[in-house]
């Protein structure tokens, strides 16, 4: 069975890739390592927290930004 391929806006630059793969794939290992060290966080584009473990649809876009250690304790005290 082909794979089929997705195209993902990460920052808003396309970025092609395979359904079944994760946010971190598109993102790369750099920002991935960010992102789990809460120096950075990804959001969808209604603003939402992704996970770098969450799913991937075709068209989905995706925002990594930079974040502070406080901002991301103050991110999890919101969703408490």
């Amino acid at each position: 069975m082909p794979s089929e391929k997705i195209i993902v806006y990460v920052n808003d630059k396309p970025k092609e890739t395979f359904l079944g793969m994760c946010v971190r794939h598109v993102i790369g290992a750099r920002a991935a390592q960010r992102v789990k060290t809460h120096h950075a966080i990804v959001r969808d584009a209604d603003g939402n927290v992704v996970g770098i473990d969450g799913a991937l649809f075709d068209g989905a876009r995706l925002y990594v930004a930079p974040m502070d250690p406080k901002s991301f304790a103050d991110e999890i005290q919101k969703r408490a």
